[in-house]
């Protein structure tokens, strides 16, 4: 189970990103052999401070050994190394990896009662660093209070607590955020234009568009507040609400489109789908929360990335079955042209979804793993731009225009139609 543990925690933090550069943390008989502090990209002049204070470690057995407690930065360059080293000897204490930058130990504590220590470290080799606290004392327990923080300094002398390159996305957050306001603005004129066509559909998705550009705002003025000062001020929990609800919304777009789109579908589909798309619901829900969670809940995240991964296919596969089931029946049958047409329509607008949801940001993800901390706002850049253009394709596709919008006017109209071929027949 320890080995487990390191080995997911270490894999946690491969991916994970710093969201400020002072934390502040209470350990309260902690049992667990690693704790993941944070992740940060230093510069030449890195820094990092660590303050311990009210520190306390028992142990049912022996007295644990001071030298065998103590923290570390590990880089990212050899954090898969240290994770099969760990894996080759369920013995094998963190603190005596080759791979590691040792810091202190409990050995350099102040004497009892206040046992406390403040240090600041330099980094001067430039890369991507995650802050651990190891234990290595089997079945001790560690309480105490711990306050980082992790910095470069700019060239004037003055504390930059963003990572190495995140400098450039407050500009570019600040950016993006007037196209989408150009793109809300451009939207909402008009569905005003053509407000007998406009239903709840263009409704949801320009609440869509306001929860995305109220997140980029919010990630903007965050990274400015924690490049200043350490902190986000809560502009953190402003994002995640925003980008709950433009997941909640797309959700609902989902379950509308599926609603409207299950009877042109072979029944036996219709139900395989229900199961996938409820998963993804509480899915979307759940994962932003373990995110934030991370560190403490490693095999949630995991999980919850591969039931999305499992669902999507899920729902490929068999749209993609019906799709090819039907090609050959609607070259003789108007009702299943019409089912085919239906069908690939869905499975465009769920791809589109699925794009904005998990592609989108698993390959941000990998471009910021693969490429190098300065340039990490390249990927980001390249993320938002690709977002973009999925909002402006699904305008395009849903947007009010006379006779046709995606839900009730198409299918009155097609109501309307087999009316009139009926009265026509009598």
């Amino acid at each position: 189970m320890a080995k487990l543990h390191y080995a997911l925690l270490l894999l946690v933090s491969l991916i994970s990103r710093s969201d400020a550069g002072i934390k502040t943390l209470r350990l309260t008989s902690n049992p667990h052999p690693i704790v993941f502090l944070d992740k940060f990209a230093f510069t030449h002049f890195g820094r990092v401070t660590i303050s311990v204070s009210d520190v306390s470690a028992t142990s049912s057995l022996l007295r644990p050994n001071p030298s065998r407690l103590g923290f570390f930065l590990l880089s990212e360059e050899v954090e898969i190394q240290a994770v099969l080293e760990v894996g080759q000897n369920p013995n094998f204490c963190i603190l005596d990896s080759r791979y590691i930058v040792a810091l202190d130990t409990f050995c350099d504590l102040s004497p009892p009662p206040h046992s406390f220590f403040n240090r600041t470290y330099r980094v001067t080799y430039p890369s991507g660093y995650s802050l651990f606290f190891a234990n290595c004392n089997p079945v001790a327990r560690v309480s105490m209070k711990i306050h980082t923080e992790l910095y470069n300094l700019d060239f004037g002398g003055s504390k930059n607590y963003l990572s190495s390159g995140q400098s450039r996305l407050i500009p570019l957050f600040f950016e993006f955020t007037l196209a989408y306001f150009f793109l809300l603005v451009l939207w909402a004129y008009y569905c005003y234009c053509n407000k007998e066509s406009t239903n709840r559909v263009h409704h949801l998705i320009t609440g869509l568009i306001t929860a995305k550009t109220l997140s980029l705002i919010c990630a903007a003025l965050d990274k400015y507040f924690v490049k200043l000062t350490g902190l986000p001020h809560g502009w953190e929990i402003l994002f995640e609400v925003a980008r709950v609800m433009s997941a909640l919304i797309i959700t609902a777009l989902i379950i509308i489109g599926f609603s409207f789109f299950k009877k042109f579908l072979p029944e036996k589909e219709a139900k395989v789908w229900i199961v996938p798309i409820a998963l993804q619901v509480l899915s979307n829900l759940a994962f932003p929360f373990a995110v934030m969670m991370g560190a403490t809940w490693p095999s949630v995240v995991l999980g919850l990335a591969l039931l999305d991964m499992i669902c999507t296919c899920t729902i490929l596969v068999t749209a993609g079955r019906s799709i090819w089931l039907l090609k050959e029946a609607a070259k003789t049958d108007e009702k299943a042209a019409m089912r085919l047409a239906k069908i690939k329509k869905f499975a465009l607008v769920y791809v589109l979804a699925i794009g904005y949801l998990y592609v989108m940001p698993m390959v941000a993800l990998a471009l910021r793993i693969f490429m190098a901390h300065k340039y990490e706002w390249v990927s980001n850049a390249a993320e938002e731009g690709a977002i973009l253009t999925i909002y402006v394709v699904a305008l395009r596709m849903f947007r009010p225009v006379g006779d046709y919008t995606i839900l009730d006017a198409q299918d009155e109209k097609e109501e309307t139609m087999a009316v009139a071929n009926e009265e026509s027949e009598v």
